[in-house]
């Protein structure tokens, strides 16, 4: 059964219960580095909006609810500092090999 019209012809449980070769890609770093790059962009911003509107409720210059500049200066450090620790274990994993078998996938032959 290693011809693809076989394959193609077999039954969906059959098919299912095939076990198929996984072939590990080299990629880009982005493949790994994706995920706490966002946090890190996502967590900056938040922590600037909460700069901003902190000034703005101290300077008296518009109506701002008290506590919306401190919740956004907290939680955007919260997701900065994530996503900093994040990377060197994403890069201990790299180095290790171990991310390879996570981030693998199957392509059908």
């Amino acid at each position: 059964m290693s011809s693809s019209n076989e394959r193609d012809s077999m039954s969906p449980v059959r098919r299912a219960l095939q076990p198929e070769p996984v072939v590990v890609e080299e990629s880009s770093r982005w493949v790994y580095y994706h995920k706490p790059i966002i946090i890190m962009v996502i967590g900056g911003l938040l922590f600037t909006a909460g700069t901003v509107i902190a000034f703005l409720y101290f300077s008296r210059v518009g109506r701002v609810p008290y506590a919306l500049g401190p919740v956004c200066l907290s939680i955007g450090l919260m997701f900065l500092v994530t996503g900093l620790v994040w990377v060197p274990v994403i890069r201990q994993k790299v180095r290790k090999g171990l991310i390879r078998e996570m981030y693998s996938r199957r392509l059908p032959i």
